[in-house]
């Protein structure tokens, strides 16, 4: 089984070729139709292949938007929530994958902190479940912050009795520490920042105020196609707001790095996790602005 396939059109095969070598170097296996057995259908290995893969690549080019085959690989790996788009050059990727986000890959050469690139690393460390490359040094994004997991703790921990509690809580510290560096030099994303540490806290504690709903319903429908009232807003309590305006984010394909988050909103079926980075229409912008500044009110 592969960790990543890729799909592409076969004019870009030089790029492409590129690309599959430099995630190998990151740690992980490629397959892609370069490797096809003769003997074997195209279209039941290719279906094999991406079902088997934690994550589908599709490199977007104006031959690629042409081909039934590469929109057809798209639709499957969107479908199986492991589409990850990359795109060369100024091209649009053909509906309805022009409402997700890609990267832009045109001008890669191979430097490592190449924007493009550097989105695509994160896509396949969140997807891949840090198999290679950065997410195997303990980093996740383009800015390499550290990340301290529960499993690493424990590997890196002692079999000592006395000294548990003191590496669970330089794990903790770390973790928190890590999580908000994230935040500060990512501002654009969601900023759980004074509110998310105090809705931490109180969750802890058990607090009602702060307890998540129950069922899978919206808070707010309709936050992504008409612009939102005071009044509405002023009827939510902390964390419905909190919710609320990741809601938003959510319609968008955010993945959400809190676990709250995360879990709140993997219960919808419309949920599908693309990308840290997504573009909010201008009534979506307003209500996330007119949304956390009630949350930031309480």
């Amino acid at each position: 089984m592969s960790d990543v396939f890729i799909s592409y059109s076969r004019r870009d095969q030089e790029k492409v070729t590129h690309l599959a070598r430099a995630i190998e170097a990151e740690g992980y296996s490629v397959w892609w139709d370069k490797e096809l057995p003769p003997h074997l259908s195209y279209g039941d290995v290719i279906t094999d292949k991406i079902a088997a893969a934690k994550a589908a690549i599709v490199v977007w080019s104006p031959e690629a938007a042409k081909s039934e085959w590469v929109r057809a690989e798209a639709d499957m790996a969107r479908n199986q929530k492991k589409l990850v788009q990359t795109a060369l050059g100024d091209v649009m990727p053909p509906l309805p994958f022009n409402q997700i986000q890609y990267a832009n890959i045109a001008d890669w050469q191979g430097e490592p902190d190449h924007p493009g690139w550097s989105k695509v690393k994160v896509s396949l460390a969140e997807l891949c479940g840090g198999n290679g490359g950065a997410a195997a040094q303990g980093y996740t994004s383009a800015q390499a912050s550290p990340v301290v997991t529960p499993a690493a703790a424990t590997a890196t921990s002692r079999p000592q009795k006395s000294n548990t509690p003191i590496m669970v809580g330089i794990a903790l510290a770390a973790l928190v520490l890590g999580t908000a560096g994230w935040f500060v030099l990512r501002p654009g994303e969601d900023t759980p920042s004074p509110v998310s540490t105090t809705d931490i806290a109180a969750a802890g504690t058990g607090s009602d105020t702060l307890a998540m709903p129950t069922e899978a319903v919206e808070i707010l429908p309709q936050s992504s196609t008409r612009l939102l009232t005071e009044a509405e807003v002023a009827a939510l309590g902390k964390m419905e707001l909190r919710f609320a305006r990741n809601e938003i984010f959510a319609r968008n394909g955010r993945i959400f790095r809190s676990p709250e988050l995360k879990a709140h909103f993997q219960r919808f079926s419309w949920y599908r996790p693309i990308s840290f980075e997504v573009t909010l229409t201008d009534i979506e912008q307003q209500n996330v602005a007119l949304l956390k500044a009630a949350e930031d009110r309480l």
